[in-house]
């Protein structure tokens, strides 16, 4: 039971920051990047779970986690939409710069 509880209020648990990041429109780069990286983070998991219920062979289905984080991730999509329109710019050049030097190494 508590245990429940506590799926259930993580799921929501983001929802005034959320409200918060949304009034003011104006997001300071660590809050930003904190928010983002704990949505990418139940995105993740979620590939988690569709990787382990094909992989292992006596996984155990939560239906109550399953709705739960679709619930927390769906919350994230509006905050991911206006992330990746700021932060674009950076997201292409980290990602040259990171396969620029995966390159180098590979080639040296």
């Amino acid at each position: 039971m508590l245990w429940t509880f506590s799926i259930y209020l993580e799921a929501l648990a983001i929802v005034p920051q959320l409200v918060v990041l949304q009034r003011y429109r104006e997001v300071e780069n660590l809050t930003a990047h904190y928010v983002f990286f704990l949505g990418a983070y139940r995105a993740l998991y979620i590939l988690n779970w569709i990787y382990r219920s094909y992989h292992e062979p006596f996984y155990k289905h939560n239906y109550v986690v399953y709705g739960c984080g679709v619930v927390q991730t769906c919350l994230y999509v509006d905050f991911f939409y206006y992330y990746i329109l700021r932060y674009k710019i950076c997201f292409f050049e980290f990602f040259f710069f990171a396969l620029a030097e995966l390159f180098s190494r590979i080639s040296s």
